[in-house]
């Protein structure tokens, strides 16, 4: 869609200082008002009166010549009012207006129009503002062609967040933009034909996809071109472009560490010379190697060597990559470099892991010794040559340091199947407080790092597929989160290989999910995992729920006796952080209170009440019942005449006669702990209660001693119900 407001405003600053101030975002009149401002009210809808968004700029007019015809413009008094939700509001004085809408982006359908249905300024609709408020009729805004369609991934899934933009099919020129919405649409007004390209993210894995232009071009010129009112249907962008290859030296040796780059995109060379430059974008690429080595000289592919300020002395041969497209077999020969023999050796070794793998291109650092560790410099510094070698030369020249402390620094996982490295300080130590001063008399060090190990695993939905921006966080065990810097692929499987040794807890997400922890559990019973050097344990996988639920039920805490309070426990969730619980006391389905807290008093006698507790952690809630309570009653006075085969037992109610005193009472005596802390019961007996008094018989006789024991009690009528607990002793 061709834009019309901009050059609109292009005509309106150019008419002069006024026009300029009011588009730089003035509200209000340039002048003091001679009467106070009112407020004029109206709508944007479209023809089936769905409403509008865009912007309402206003223009007054006077009577320049006095003659009663209103002729003159003299300035946009308020510059892009939203009709956000098709509703505006102006704050006008006294006066003659006309109003035009334009939509709120480039990519909106709908046409840029004056108050009311009208083309042009001159021929809106005056609105006369004279001293009392006014509501205006809906402005109905004219919708122009659009160029619809959809936008997924190669596994269908709906793309969301894809750049959809629109370039005039004549000349090129950009038109308009669009955001794919949940379901990977896009609509694009558009009065002319155009040519669209497309560009987006993969969900899940976070690596951009294929450029590429409707429909399958890898350019502008070859697009076809989309005429207004068309759909181009569903278009597919493929994983992003790659280049690889094998980087050797002349004489045909593997070469480690080199890096090949594609503009700004880069990969180093495994042990074998492969390199792999993933996510390249469609189109033209110059591919540069070089050594951060410093062994081997850098050139362009295909073997254009460059001068001294970088550049290529010819131009480099480009690599064309189409969309979703894998480049093979770009490969180089890198000719050594001339360097001179290294003398005057101060202090030499090699690197190595703890694995015994040779450390390649690691960067190593000297600094100086102070009183103070604070005020630590560096004072020289190498790298690790193919061989795992290095070497100081000047360490003996450094004026008034005597002694050094050394460190190579480790890295990440740097290829597919390798592990990070730790930084590794002389004498083993793991800092520089802690590490082994050296001297610069010619000495071999060795350093050996330490190895990281790995876990893998796949984060997926309980609902189906894959969700949008998944993660994993590793928790150490000083409950420290660890950045473990894991890559996911489109499928929900990740590998992370950064994490130190030792226990660990994990934690999954995602957009849209709630979070969980391995395996299946909540933070509080997360199952712990070893992680080793060098080993990756897999498995550790999720299905998360797009819903929150109580893995353990609320539970009323309290006996349902009349002048006492019961409490909501609100249980244990699948969520219990970044969230908020609501708490409500329902009888029969119906709320009476809210709060986690309730006194009850006479009115609730005979009622039944039951909990709900609401767990909102944002994009979703849950809810969850208690058990009902029993009925609420007076609270029973309880006296027990116990002996080893029987209790005898009296209730007595203070507002009721003894013969309306009636129960059921059975009796536990507690002999242990659940492993939820419960008490564990043991039933002893049960027997009614009439008139206040009644007799228990025990199933078995109690033993000497002292005993536990708890009276359930289920009253009837307005006798309360709950557990009255006494300690006995038998002789």
């Amino acid at each position: 869609m061709t834009s019309t407001h901009g050059g609109a405003f292009a005509r309106l600053v150019a008419g002069g200082a006024a026009a300029a101030t009011a588009l730089a975002g003035l509200t209000i009149g340039l002048a003091t008002p001679a009467h106070a401002a009112v407020t004029i009210s109206g709508s944007t809808i479209d023809a089936a009166g769905n409403y509008v968004d865009g912007f309402i700029s206003v223009y007054k007019f006077s009577d320049e010549d006095g003659d009663g015809t209103i002729e003159q413009f003299e300035y946009d008094l308020l510059s892009g009012v939203s009709t956000q939700g098709g509703a505006f509001d102006l704050a006008l004085e006294d006066g003659n207006y006309k109003l035009r809408f334009f939509p709120t982006s480039s990519a909106d359908e709908y046409q840029v129009e004056y108050y009311r249905d009208k083309a042009d300024l001159a021929s809106g609709d005056f609105i006369t503002v004279a001293g009392a408020a006014q509501v205006l009729p809906a402005w109905t805004i004219d919708s122009i062609p659009t160029v619809t369609g959809t936008v997924a991934t190669t596994n269908g899934r709906p793309l969301r967040g894809a750049t959809v933009q629109a370039y005039a099919a004549d000349n090129g020129a950009p038109l308009a933009s669009d955001t794919t919405d949940a379901s990977g649409a896009f609509s694009i007004g558009a009065q002319e034909a155009v040519k669209l390209q497309f560009f987006g993210s993969d969900p899940v894995s976070g690596k951009s996809l294929a450029t590429e232009y409707y429909s399958d071009k890898s350019d502008l010129a070859s697009a076809d071109a989309v005429v207004p009112g068309a759909s181009v249907g569903t278009v597919t962008l493929a994983p992003g472009g790659s280049i690889s290859g094998r980087v050797t030296s002349d004489a045909g040796v593997p070469l480690n560490r080199v890096e090949a780059c594609a503009e700004f995109i880069c990969d180093f060379t495994d042990a074998n010379g492969l390199y792999t430059i993933e996510g390249v974008t469609t189109g033209s690429h110059e591919v540069f190697f070089s050594d951060p080595i410093d062994e081997f000289l850098p050139e362009y592919f295909n073997n254009v060597a460059i001068d001294e300020f970088g550049d290529p002395v010819s131009d480099p041969i480009v690599v064309t990559v189409g969309p979703g497209q894998a480049v093979t077999g770009i490969d180089a020969g890198l000719a050594p470099k001339s360097k001179p023999a290294l003398t005057g050796v101060d202090l030499s070794g090699v690197v190595r892991d703890q694995l015994g793998g040779i450390g390649v291109g690691y960067d190593i650092v000297a600094y100086d010794t102070p009183a103070n560790p604070l005020d630590r410099e560096i004072v020289a510094s190498t790298i690790s040559n193919r061989a795992g070698g290095y070497a100081f030369t000047t360490l003996d020249r450094i004026g008034g340091e005597t002694e050094f402390k050394i460190v190579v620094l480790g890295d990440g996982a740097r290829e597919d199947g390798d592990f990070a490295r730790r930084s590794i300080w002389t004498g083993q130590k793991y800092g520089y407080d802690t590490a082994t001063a050296v001297t610069a008399a010619p000495q071999v060090i060795d350093f050996v790092q330490p190895v990281a190990g790995g876990v893998s695993g796949a984060v997926t939905s309980e609902a189906g597929g894959v969700p949008e921006s998944p993660f994993v966080s590793f928790v150490d065990s000083d409950n420290t989160f660890v950045q473990s810097d894991e890559e996911f692929k489109a499928d929900g499987t990740y590998e992370a290989r950064n994490l130190w040794p030792g226990e660990h807890t994990v934690m999954f997400g995602a957009s849209r999910h709630v979070s969980e922890w391995w395996d299946d559990s909540v933070a509080a019973e997360a199952k712990t995992i070893t992680v080793k050097p060098g080993q990756v344990l897999t498995g550790i996988s999720a299905a998360l729920s797009q819903g929150v639920k109580a893995i353990e039920r609320p539970a009323v805490e309290g006996d349902a006796w009349v002048g006492k309070t019961i409490r909501l426990d609100k249980g244990v969730w699948t969520q219990m952080a970044d969230n908020e619980f609501t708490y409500e006391w329902l009888v029969k389905g119906a709320v009476i209170a809210t709060g986690p807290s309730l006194k009850l008093t006479k009115k609730h006698l005979g009622d039944k009440i039951t909990g709900r507790v609401t767990n909102d952690i944002g994009f979703t809630q849950g809810q969850a019942l208690t058990k009902a309570t029993y009925k609420v009653g007076y609270k029973p006075k309880l006296k027990a005449n116990v002996s080893k085969k029987s209790a005898a037992i009296t209730l007595k109610v203070k507002s009721l006669k003894a013969k309306k005193v009636k129960a059921t009472v059975t009796v536990f005596e507690k002999v242990g702990v659940k492993k939820n802390g419960d008490d564990k019961l043991k039933k002893l007996g049960k027997a009614t209660i009439k008139n206040g008094k009644g007799v228990v018989r025990f199933k078995k006789a109690l033993g000497k001693g002292k005993h536990k024991l708890v009276f359930t009690v289920k009253g009837k009528g307005k006798v309360g119900s709950g557990d009255i607990a006494k300690k006995v002793k038998l002789r």
